[in-house]
C-alpha cells in the first residue's frame, strides 16, 4: 500500500473516532473539531501525494471520495442530531452526494472520468470549514459557521446541477 492510500486509510479510521468523541464529549466539541479538521486536511494530503508521486491507484480512486463522503455525512448527521443544522439541508447535501457519486460510477462504467469542478471543490471546502466552525464551542465562530453552512448548501445544489447538466450524456436519457 502506497503512502497516499495509507493516508486515505487513516482518514477512514478517523471517522469512527470522530463520531465516538462527538457522542462522548457532548457540548465540548473543540477536540472533536480538531479531529474533524485533521481528517479533512488529510484529503488534500493524500491527493497531493498521489498526484505528485504518480501514486494514483484504483483503491485511491474508489476509497478517497468514498471516505470524504462518509466523513462529511457523519459530521452533518451529528450536527443535525444536536439541532445545530436543519434536517432538510443535510438531506439535500446527502442526496446530492449520492446522486453525483452514482453519476460518477455510471460514467466510470463507460470509461468516462468526471473530474472535480471548481464548484465541487468550493462546495467541499465550504462544507469542511462550516463543520469545523460549527463543532467549536464558540458562539461567534458558530454563527460564522452557520452562514458558511448555508453557503455550502447553495454550492452543493449548484454544483450538483452543474455536474448533471455538463454530464447528461452519461445518463443517456434517450434510452429510457
Amino acid at each position: 500500500m502506497n503512502i497516499a492510500n495509507k493516508v486515505t486509510t487513516v482518514r477512514m479510521f478517523m471517522v469512527p473516532i470522530f463520531v465516538v468523541l462527538y457522542l462522548i464529549f457532548g457540548k465540548m466539541y473543540n477536540i472533536v473539531a480538531i479531529i474533524y479538521a485533521i481528517a479533512a486536511l488529510t484529503d488534500a494530503l493524500d491527493g497531493h501525494l498521489a498526484r505528485s508521486r504518480n501514486l494514483v491507484t484504483t483503491f485511491g480512486k474508489f476509497m478517497d471520495p468514498l471516505v470524504d463522503k462518509i466523513l462529511t455525512m457523519a459530521g452533518f448527521i451529528l450536527l443535525t442530531s444536536s439541532n445545530i443544522v436543519p434536517n432538510w439541508a443535510v438531506i439535500l447535501i446527502i442526496a446530492r452526494e449520492l446522486i453525483i457519486t452514482g453519476l460518477r460510477t455510471l460514467a466510470a462504467s463507460n470509461n468516462i472520468t468526471i473530474a472535480a469542478s471548481k464548484g465541487g471543490k468550493a462546495k467541499t471546502l465550504s462544507q469542511c470549514i462550516s463543520t469545523v466552525l460549527l463543532l467549536l464551542n464558540n458562539n461567534t465562530l458558530n454563527s460564522i459557521g452557520l452562514v458558511i453552512f448555508y453557503l455550502a448548501v447553495i454550492l452543493t445544489v449548484y454544483s450538483g446541477i452543474d455536474y448533471l447538466v455538463k454530464n447528461k450524456k452519461v445518463l443517456n436519457l434517450d434510452d429510457m
